[in-house]
Parts: structure tokens; C-alpha cells; sequence
């Protein structure tokens, strides 16, 4: 009998694949027989989340459980990654306490509000059991009676971001849960403000660079190719920013022109192969038609007169 060595399940003699989970068996490899079961169990692959060996992980290498519970952070497909609910009595449904990531206690902060509720006012947990004891505050000095609220923060992932998410929390040790979505949109939005910040500086180098065209080439010439490998140095897909993508031909198309015009036509031909590789003429949302123009011509001229044969 012969087993499966990714799921440890029993396949026949002859088979080429598991019934159960799809894997192949090789031929070329030995396959574990029935007296050692456990080798087939010990090569099962770990989720790179909650590190369980499981039968199968998906592609993200995440197992089905923790796929089902990130399923929970983005079932409601919201708009913004944080949503306020009102704390009750049970703190709602388990997938719905799952997502919170914080409470905080809300007080009215009138004249009829009492010293001990105005002092518990803005208090914040992560503990939902602890907070939805909070309100009514059992210390409420109010003769009416305590008007306080509890209010939960959830967090959520937009469908989009799944893959990202788990990228991210198996680069930092975590699991699935509230904090760990809060703590990767945290990472996002700090990462996002560099990338703003980043792109910029590179809008101030285009700006800076073409007064000079004329009166300080050389210069002018620097400040686009630092602009250049400012744009490429945005993620490992910096196309997938809007900003470069709109940037790029515009900074290829100016950096070309001033080499041509200072005689350097080898130098400008190398940068519109540099352009052509990242592959700005394919694409229609890459800068202005003009630029992707001006600058695909430039290059077949300089091609023509440099007899410079068309890269590999």
C-alpha cells in the first residue's frame, strides 16, 4: 500500500495522484508505505500563520482555518477598514467579536453626568468581555440612572487585501486576529505616507529640472535620471502607482530630449531602451500620449542613426 505524502491518506499502487487532496506522486521519489504512516504526516506543509501541519494550505500558504477566519474580516466588503458598532449585553454574534479590535467608553459629558462615569469617559480595552460590563456603569451616581455607552471598534480587510495581510502577519509572527488587521493597516498607512512623501520630492526633481534645460543641461540631465530611479524605487511594482505611471514617460521623455540636444545620442538611446523594458509603451494609463509619442520616435531615430540594433 502506498500513501500520499502530502495528506498521509492511502492511494493505489499505480496512481499518479491523490483522490483526496490532488497531489502528484512522483515517480522519480519514494513514496512512504503503510509502517510509517507518520513520515508521510511529518512532511505535511505548515500554515505560515498559527504554524499547524495541515493536510493541505492554500496558495497564500494560509490552512482553512485561518482562511475562514480572515473570511470574517471581509465579509462585509466595507468601505473604510474600521467600523464603530454599539456595544450590547453579549458584545454581538462570535465572528462579529472577533473583529474588534478596541472599546471605548462613552460618556455624555453633561451637567447631569456624574464623577464617576466623567472619569471612566475616552477609557479604551481590547478586552471584550471586560467592556461590555462597562455601561451602565454600576457606580453611576446619576438618580435617572447611567446613560453611558460602550462603543466597539471593528476592523475589517478589503477583499483586495487578503493576500497582503497574510504577507504580513506571517512576516511578523502574528495570527488572525483583530490587533493583527489593525497593526497591518497601521503598516499600510505609515507606508502609504512614505510613498507620498517619497513621490513628492521626485514632483519637486521634475519641476526643478526643466528651467534648466537650457541654461544648465548637465544638471538638468541629473535631476531627471535621480527623478527616474526615485519613480522605479516606489515597491517592488512601482507601475502600479498612479503617480509614477503618470511620471515616468513625462521624466524619460525630458531626460532623452536634453541628451540628444547635448550630443549624447548613445546615452539618450540606452534611456528609452531603459523605458521601453519596463514596458511604458504597452500600456495606455502610463503618463500623457504625447510623452509615450515624443518619446517612442525619438528613439526609433536614434536607432536608425546609431545603427543600433534592437535589444534582444
Amino acid at each position: 500500500m502506498r500513501f500520499c505524502r502530502d495528506c498521509g491518506l492511502s492511494i493505489g499502487e499505480t496512481a499518479t495522484f491523490c483522490a483526496t487532496c490532488g497531489a502528484v506522486a512522483p515517480v522519480d521519489a519514494p513514496v512512504a508505505d503503510a509502517a510509517t504512516p507518520e513520515s508521510a504526516a511529518s512532511e505535511r506543509p505548515a500554515c505560515r500563520l498559527c504554524g499547524r501541519e495541515e493536510p493541505a494550505v492554500d496558495a497564500a500558504g494560509a490552512c482553512p482555518d485561518c482562511r475562514a477566519a480572515i473570511a470574517l474580516f471581509v465579509a462585509a466588503e466595507p468601505r473604510e477598514s474600521l467600523a464603530v458598532t454599539l456595544a450590547t449585553s453579549d458584545a454581538g454574534p462570535a465572528g462579529q467579536r472577533l473583529t474588534i479590535a478596541n472599546a471605548i467608553y462613552s460618556a455624555l459629558a453633561d451637567d447631569d453626568t456624574c464623577e464617576h462615569c466623567r472619569a471612566l469617559d475616552g477609557r479604551e480595552t481590547t478586552d471584550v468581555a471586560v467592556a461590555a460590563t462597562w455601561a451602565p456603569n454600576p457606580h453611576c451616581g446619576n438618580p435617572a440612572g447611567c446613560r453611558c455607552l460602550v462603543f466597539f471598534e471593528h476592523e475589517s480587510l478589503a477583499a483586495d487585501e487578503q493576500q497582503q495581510f497574510v504577507d504580513y502577519a506571517a512576516d511578523h509572527g502574528l495570527q488572525v486576529t483583530a490587533p493583527a488587521v489593525a497593526a497591518f493597516h497601521d503598516e499600510q498607512r505609515r507606508r502609504r505616507q512614505q510613498i507620498d512623501r517619497h513621490l513628492e520630492e521626485v514632483a519637486g526633481l521634475l519641476r526643478d529640472a526643466r528651467p534648466l534645460e537650457r541654461s544648465s543641461p548637465q544638471r538638468a540631465v541629473a535631476l531627471y535620471r535621480k527623478a527616474v530611479d526615485g519613480l522605479l524605487a516606489c515597491g517592488e511594482a512601482p507601475l502600479d502607482e498612479r503617480r509614477v505611471r503618470r511620471d515616468l514617460p513625462l521624466a524619460f521623455n525630458r531626460l532623452t530630449l536634453v541628451l540628444q540636444v547635448m550630443g549624447r545620442g548613445a546615452e539618450a538611446l540606452d534611456e528609452f531602451d531603459r523605458a521601453a523594458s519596463l514596458g511604458l509603451f504597452a500600456r495606455d494609463d502610463c503618463g500623457r500620449k504625447s510623452d509615450r509619442e515624443a518619446l517612442s520616435n525619438r528613439g526609433r531615430r536614434l536607432r536608425e542613426r546609431l545603427k543600433t540594433p534592437v535589444p534582444a
